[in-house]
Protein backbone atom coordinates (compact mmCIF):
# COMPACT_ATOMS: atom_id res chain seq x y z
CA UNK A 1 0.00 0.00 0.00
CA UNK A 2 3.00 2.26 -0.55
CA UNK A 3 1.30 4.13 -3.24
CA UNK A 4 -1.25 5.50 -1.23
CA UNK A 5 1.04 6.67 1.27
CA UNK A 6 2.99 10.49 1.34
CA UNK A 7 5.54 12.67 3.45
CA UNK A 8 5.24 16.28 3.52
CA UNK A 9 7.67 18.40 5.48
CA UNK A 10 8.33 22.49 5.14
CA UNK A 11 11.41 23.89 4.12
CA UNK A 12 14.39 23.22 2.21
CA UNK A 13 17.29 21.93 4.91
CA UNK A 14 15.14 20.76 7.93
CA UNK A 15 12.37 19.91 5.72
CA UNK A 16 14.70 17.20 3.80
CA UNK A 17 15.99 15.52 7.15
CA UNK A 18 12.86 15.34 8.75
CA UNK A 19 10.61 13.72 5.43
CA UNK A 20 13.79 11.49 4.33
CA UNK A 21 13.47 9.94 8.20
CA UNK A 22 9.56 10.05 8.26
CA UNK A 23 9.33 8.23 5.18
CA UNK A 24 11.64 5.14 5.88
CA UNK A 25 9.61 4.87 9.73
CA UNK A 26 6.14 4.40 7.80
CA UNK A 27 8.02 1.82 5.27
CA UNK A 28 9.17 0.12 8.45
CA UNK A 29 6.17 0.32 11.25
CA UNK A 30 3.06 1.34 8.70
CA UNK A 31 2.20 3.85 10.99
CA UNK A 32 1.96 7.61 10.41
CA UNK A 33 2.11 9.09 14.22
CA UNK A 34 5.56 6.62 14.30
CA UNK A 35 6.90 8.94 10.84
CA UNK A 36 5.95 12.14 11.62
CA UNK A 37 7.41 11.87 14.93
CA UNK A 38 10.09 10.29 14.04
CA UNK A 39 10.81 12.68 11.21
CA UNK A 40 10.43 15.69 13.46
CA UNK A 41 12.62 14.08 16.35
CA UNK A 42 15.35 13.97 13.71
CA UNK A 43 15.23 17.84 13.06
CA UNK A 44 15.09 18.52 16.22
CA UNK A 45 18.19 17.06 17.14
CA UNK A 46 20.23 18.39 14.71
CA UNK A 47 21.83 21.54 15.64
CA UNK A 48 22.45 22.58 11.91
CA UNK A 49 18.94 23.82 12.18
CA UNK A 50 18.52 27.24 13.74
CA UNK A 51 14.48 27.09 13.85
CA UNK A 52 13.94 23.70 15.44
CA UNK A 53 15.28 21.56 18.44
CA UNK A 54 18.92 21.66 19.75
CA UNK A 55 21.08 24.50 18.68
CA UNK A 56 18.63 27.10 17.82
CA UNK A 57 17.98 30.36 18.25
CA UNK A 58 16.93 31.28 21.88
CA UNK A 59 14.64 33.53 23.87
CA UNK A 60 15.84 37.64 25.05
CA UNK A 61 16.68 35.48 28.02
CA UNK A 62 19.25 33.08 26.15
CA UNK A 63 16.76 29.86 26.95
CA UNK A 64 15.03 27.86 24.57
CA UNK A 65 11.66 27.17 24.69
CA UNK A 66 10.09 24.60 22.29
CA UNK A 67 6.90 24.29 21.18
CA UNK A 68 4.97 20.95 19.22
CA UNK A 69 2.29 19.44 18.78
CA UNK A 70 0.46 16.32 16.67
CA UNK A 71 -2.95 15.56 15.74
CA UNK A 72 -4.67 12.55 14.33
CA UNK A 73 -7.22 13.17 11.66
CA UNK A 74 -8.81 9.84 12.34
CA UNK A 75 -10.03 10.46 16.18
CA UNK A 76 -9.20 13.99 16.88
CA UNK A 77 -6.89 13.49 18.94
CA UNK A 78 -4.28 15.79 20.31
CA UNK A 79 -1.73 16.45 22.28
CA UNK A 80 0.89 19.80 22.65
CA UNK A 81 3.32 21.56 24.22
CA UNK A 82 4.54 25.04 24.58
CA UNK A 83 7.09 26.76 26.43
CA UNK A 84 9.24 23.59 26.94
CA UNK A 85 12.85 24.30 28.31
CA UNK A 86 15.25 21.53 28.37
CA UNK A 87 13.86 18.64 26.86
CA UNK A 88 14.20 16.69 23.47
CA UNK A 89 12.17 15.12 21.61
CA UNK A 90 9.86 18.04 22.30
CA UNK A 91 7.54 16.05 19.74
CA UNK A 92 7.76 13.00 21.66
CA UNK A 93 6.30 15.06 24.40
CA UNK A 94 3.50 16.41 22.50
CA UNK A 95 2.55 13.06 21.47
CA UNK A 96 2.53 11.62 25.35
CA UNK A 97 -0.14 14.20 25.94
CA UNK A 98 -2.37 13.29 23.56
CA UNK A 99 -1.71 9.31 24.35
CA UNK A 100 -1.00 9.39 28.16
CA UNK A 101 -3.43 11.99 28.96
CA UNK A 102 -7.00 13.68 29.09
CA UNK A 103 -5.72 16.84 27.90
CA UNK A 104 -4.21 18.77 24.90
CA UNK A 105 -1.86 20.68 25.56
CA UNK A 106 0.78 20.90 28.81
CA UNK A 107 3.07 24.34 29.07
CA UNK A 108 6.46 25.25 30.40
CA UNK A 109 7.51 23.72 33.57
CA UNK A 110 4.64 21.64 34.36
CA UNK A 111 5.25 20.43 31.03
CA UNK A 112 8.81 19.68 31.33
CA UNK A 113 7.70 17.87 34.86
CA UNK A 114 5.51 15.89 32.80
CA UNK A 115 8.29 14.64 30.69
CA UNK A 116 10.41 14.02 33.17
CA UNK A 117 8.11 11.67 35.00
CA UNK A 118 7.80 9.57 31.54
CA UNK A 119 11.68 8.97 31.82
CA UNK A 120 13.04 11.76 29.46
CA UNK A 121 16.20 13.16 30.97
CA UNK A 122 16.44 17.18 30.88
CA UNK A 123 19.87 18.50 28.55
CA UNK A 124 21.23 21.36 27.92
CA UNK A 125 20.38 22.61 24.29
CA UNK A 126 21.87 25.37 23.65
CA UNK A 127 25.47 25.00 22.08
CA UNK A 128 28.46 27.56 21.41
CA UNK A 129 27.22 28.43 18.09
CA UNK A 130 23.94 29.66 20.04
CA UNK A 131 25.69 31.10 22.62
CA UNK A 132 28.23 33.62 20.19
CA UNK A 133 24.72 34.56 18.05
CA UNK A 134 22.91 35.65 21.05
CA UNK A 135 26.00 37.62 22.29
CA UNK A 136 26.21 39.27 18.56
CA UNK A 137 22.41 39.93 19.05
CA UNK A 138 22.41 41.29 22.67
CA UNK A 139 25.02 44.09 21.31
CA UNK A 140 22.91 45.13 18.46
CA UNK A 141 19.70 43.69 18.50
CA UNK A 142 18.64 45.88 15.23
CA UNK A 143 21.50 45.57 12.98
CA UNK A 144 22.91 42.00 14.28
CA UNK A 145 19.63 40.45 13.97
CA UNK A 146 20.38 39.80 9.93
CA UNK A 147 23.41 38.14 10.91
CA UNK A 148 22.55 35.84 13.64
CA UNK A 149 18.94 34.92 11.90
CA UNK A 150 21.03 33.56 8.79
CA UNK A 151 22.69 29.81 8.26
CA UNK A 152 25.37 30.73 5.81
CA UNK A 153 27.68 33.32 4.56
CA UNK A 154 26.14 36.00 2.29
CA UNK A 155 23.46 36.39 1.14
CA UNK A 156 22.50 34.57 4.67
CA UNK A 157 19.47 32.27 4.09
CA UNK A 158 16.87 32.50 6.80
CA UNK A 159 16.45 29.32 9.03
CA UNK A 160 12.42 28.88 8.99
CA UNK A 161 11.18 28.54 12.28
CA UNK A 162 9.11 25.84 12.35
CA UNK A 163 9.17 22.30 10.65
CA UNK A 164 5.57 21.12 10.09
CA UNK A 165 4.44 17.62 8.33
CA UNK A 166 1.76 16.20 7.57
CA UNK A 167 1.47 12.08 6.33
CA UNK A 168 -1.33 10.47 4.28
CA UNK A 169 -2.13 6.90 4.28
CA UNK A 170 -5.07 5.30 2.33
CA UNK A 171 -7.58 8.38 3.42
CA UNK A 172 -6.25 8.53 6.72
CA UNK A 173 -4.06 11.77 7.47
CA UNK A 174 -1.92 13.01 10.32
CA UNK A 175 -0.35 17.07 11.19
CA UNK A 176 2.30 17.36 13.25
CA UNK A 177 4.74 20.70 13.68
CA UNK A 178 7.70 21.65 16.18
CA UNK A 179 9.75 24.87 16.82
CA UNK A 180 11.71 26.93 18.87
CA UNK A 181 9.36 29.89 17.73
CA UNK A 182 10.46 33.55 16.87
CA UNK A 183 14.21 34.29 17.58
CA UNK A 184 14.90 36.49 20.10
CA UNK A 185 11.23 36.41 21.63
CA UNK A 186 9.56 37.37 24.83
CA UNK A 187 10.21 34.46 27.67
CA UNK A 188 6.59 32.80 27.45
CA UNK A 189 5.71 33.65 23.97
CA UNK A 190 3.50 31.00 22.32
CA UNK A 191 2.96 31.19 18.24
CA UNK A 192 0.48 29.36 15.65
CA UNK A 193 2.89 25.83 15.92
CA UNK A 194 1.58 24.22 19.10
CA UNK A 195 -2.61 24.99 18.52
CA UNK A 196 -4.90 22.97 16.97
CA UNK A 197 -6.52 24.88 13.77
CA UNK A 198 -3.88 27.80 13.78
CA UNK A 199 -0.30 25.82 13.56
CA UNK A 200 -1.97 22.08 12.43
CA UNK A 201 -5.48 20.30 11.91
CA UNK A 202 -6.74 16.88 10.71
CA UNK A 203 -9.92 15.76 9.97
CA UNK A 204 -9.81 12.44 8.09
CA UNK A 205 -13.09 13.55 6.49
CA UNK A 206 -11.63 16.15 4.84
CA UNK A 207 -8.15 16.34 4.89
CA UNK A 208 -5.17 18.26 6.61
CA UNK A 209 -3.05 21.25 6.98
CA UNK A 210 -0.28 22.86 8.71
CA UNK A 211 1.40 26.22 8.98
CA UNK A 212 4.51 27.56 9.18
CA UNK A 213 6.01 31.57 9.50
CA UNK A 214 4.55 34.33 11.41
CA UNK A 215 2.90 32.19 14.16
CA UNK A 216 0.85 35.66 15.45
CA UNK A 217 -0.60 35.88 12.16
CA UNK A 218 -1.41 32.58 11.32
CA UNK A 219 -2.61 32.39 14.66
CA UNK A 220 -5.05 34.77 14.24
CA UNK A 221 -6.65 33.60 11.38
CA UNK A 222 -6.90 30.48 11.91
CA UNK A 223 -4.93 29.27 9.23
CA UNK A 224 -4.72 25.76 9.37
CA UNK A 225 -8.47 25.30 10.66
CA UNK A 226 -9.87 28.24 7.57
CA UNK A 227 -7.69 25.95 5.12
CA UNK A 228 -9.36 22.30 5.61
CA UNK A 229 -13.09 24.09 6.04
CA UNK A 230 -12.09 25.59 2.46
CA UNK A 231 -11.28 21.80 1.40
CA UNK A 232 -14.44 20.66 3.15
CA UNK A 233 -16.38 23.85 0.64
CA UNK A 234 -14.82 22.07 -2.20
CA UNK A 235 -11.57 23.68 -3.15
CA UNK A 236 -8.51 22.07 -3.57
CA UNK A 237 -5.82 21.79 -1.30
CA UNK A 238 -3.89 24.47 -3.15
CA UNK A 239 -6.61 26.68 -3.65
CA UNK A 240 -7.66 26.54 -0.27
CA UNK A 241 -4.19 27.41 1.04
CA UNK A 242 -4.39 30.35 -1.26
CA UNK A 243 -7.74 31.14 -0.04
CA UNK A 244 -6.42 31.51 3.42
CA UNK A 245 -3.34 33.65 2.60
CA UNK A 246 -5.88 36.08 0.42
CA UNK A 247 -8.32 36.03 3.67
CA UNK A 248 -5.36 36.65 5.87
CA UNK A 249 -4.01 39.80 3.48
CA UNK A 250 -7.27 41.31 2.86
CA UNK A 251 -7.91 41.34 6.98
CA UNK A 252 -4.41 42.07 8.53
CA UNK A 253 -2.25 43.74 5.77
CA UNK A 254 0.88 44.07 7.86
CA UNK A 255 1.20 40.54 7.62
CA UNK A 256 3.80 40.62 5.00
CA UNK A 257 6.20 41.83 7.16
CA UNK A 258 7.29 38.15 7.58
CA UNK A 259 6.75 34.94 5.65
CA UNK A 260 3.67 33.16 6.42
CA UNK A 261 2.79 29.75 4.52
CA UNK A 262 0.05 27.29 4.79
CA UNK A 263 0.61 23.65 3.33
CA UNK A 264 -2.59 21.35 3.16
CA UNK A 265 -3.35 17.62 1.64
CA UNK A 266 -6.78 16.38 1.50
CA UNK A 267 -8.06 12.48 2.45
CA UNK A 268 -6.88 11.94 -1.48
CA UNK A 269 -3.49 12.35 -0.83
CA UNK A 270 -4.10 15.75 -3.25
CA UNK A 271 -1.40 18.21 -1.51
CA UNK A 272 -0.53 22.21 -2.49
CA UNK A 273 0.72 25.01 -0.84
CA UNK A 274 0.66 28.65 -0.96
CA UNK A 275 3.48 31.42 0.38
CA UNK A 276 3.00 35.23 0.87
CA UNK A 277 6.05 37.07 1.82
CA UNK A 278 8.70 34.74 0.14
CA UNK A 279 9.37 31.72 -1.98
CA UNK A 280 8.63 28.40 -0.50
CA UNK A 281 10.14 24.86 -0.26
CA UNK A 282 8.39 21.51 0.10
CA UNK A 283 9.75 18.03 0.58
CA UNK A 284 7.66 15.40 -0.63
CA UNK A 285 8.33 11.76 0.19
CA UNK A 286 6.49 8.65 -1.17
CA UNK A 287 6.70 5.81 -3.64
CA UNK A 288 8.04 7.57 -6.50
CA UNK A 289 10.82 8.96 -3.99
CA UNK A 290 11.94 12.45 -2.11
CA UNK A 291 11.44 15.62 -4.14
CA UNK A 292 11.42 18.94 -3.49
CA UNK A 293 8.73 21.36 -4.60
CA UNK A 294 9.13 25.14 -4.88
CA UNK A 295 5.95 27.28 -4.62
CA UNK A 296 6.69 31.09 -5.65
CA UNK A 297 5.24 34.25 -3.63
CA UNK A 298 1.91 35.10 -3.89
CA UNK A 299 2.31 38.92 -3.81
CA UNK A 300 4.43 38.18 -7.36
CA UNK A 301 1.03 37.58 -8.78
CA UNK A 302 -0.78 40.08 -7.03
Amino acid sequence: MNDQARVLATWQRPGEVAAQVGWQTFLDRGNLLDALEAGLAAAEDNPDFLGIGRGSLPNTDGELELDASIMDGRTLDLGSVCALRGILPCISVARMVMERTPHVMLAADQARRFAMEQGLVPQNLVTEEVVRRYDIWRQDPVNGARYVHSTDDPPYEPPHDTVSMMGWHAGHLVAASSTSGMPFKQPGRVGDSPIAGAGIYADDEVGAAVATGWGEELWRAGASLRTVEFMRAGLSPGDACEATLRWLLRRRPGCTEKPNVVVAMNNRGEFGACSLGGEFQLWVADASGQHVHNYPDLLESL
